[in-house]
């Protein structure tokens, strides 16, 4: 185990692709890509690794090229931010997901196709490579870093819903098509419902939106705390 040096924060949606949109106009483009940005800055400064962004400004990328960009920069981890839809407008909190072929219920289902759908933005040409096959493979890339992602995932989810006094709707697993593909631990995180009245307000201010990087902040420093006592362990032991 090598010490962690380069995660990627992938900002969802962008371009011609707002992602959800609030009662009031709030876009999910705009506001994750705040907090992505807010979250790069807080990890470079107080954790001394270094952040790569899938996107730093107002563009369309679609999904498959998001992870591929995270393996070509050989990233240690994958993290997605997102904020969540739902048509019962009352739905509210944070969940973060990993993941998996089986989705662990149909709410995660739902929350997995509703990303999904970005594929109908993409070329044709890159809609293609979306087979069976490669799901197949992208599971298998992702089934070793399973464990690792969903410790990832509580730790970020506990540091949230700690620090923010959200609902936790808990750790869930589903098939993310952004996540397919990674070979590292890969998580997407759900900030809270651009489509609840109350939310999508919280959402809309800087300071709500600092907030939320820092809790992720907070959580994703936890884990490097346990990665760092990993790589400190493997190297006491002697070799074999």
């Amino acid at each position: 185990l090598d010490p962690l040096r380069l995660i990627v924060l992938d900002a969802g949606h962008g371009g011609h692709d707002p992602g959800a949109i609030g009662p009031s106009g709030v876009m999910e483009k705009d506001v994750v890509l705040d907090v992505t940005r807010r979250v790069g800055r807080l990890v470079e400064e107080g954790l001394g690794v270094k952040v790569a962004l899938t996107r730093s400004t107002d563009v369309f990328v679609p999904l498959r090229d998001r992870t591929t960009f995270a393996s070509r920069q050989r990233a240690d981890l994958f993290v997605s931010i997102h904020a969540n839809a739902h048509p019962r407008a009352v739905s509210e909190g944070v969940e973060v997901y990993f993941l998996s072929s089986e989705a662990s219920d149909s709410q995660a289902r739902q929350t997995a196709a509703l990303e999904n759908g970005v594929v109908q933005l993409e070329s044709p040409a890159s809609r293609q490579k979306h087979d069976v096959l490669k799901s197949i493979l992208w599971d298998l890339a992702q089934s070793e870093f399973q464990r690792e992602s969903s410790v990832m995932a509580e730790t970020v989810l506990d540091s949230m819903t700690r620090s923010l006094s959200l609902v936790p709707r808990g750790v869930k697993q589903a098939g993310f098509y952004v996540l397919g593909g990674a070979p590292m631990p890969a998580i997407l995180i759900e900030i809270g419902f651009v489509t609840n009245r109350k939310e999508e307000r919280r959402l809309a201010s800087p300071e709500y939106r600092e907030a939320v990087a820092r809790a992720i902040y907070n959580g994703l420093a936890e884990y490097k705390a346990r990665w760092d006592q990993r790589v400190r362990t493997a190297r006491t032991l002697p070799a074999r």
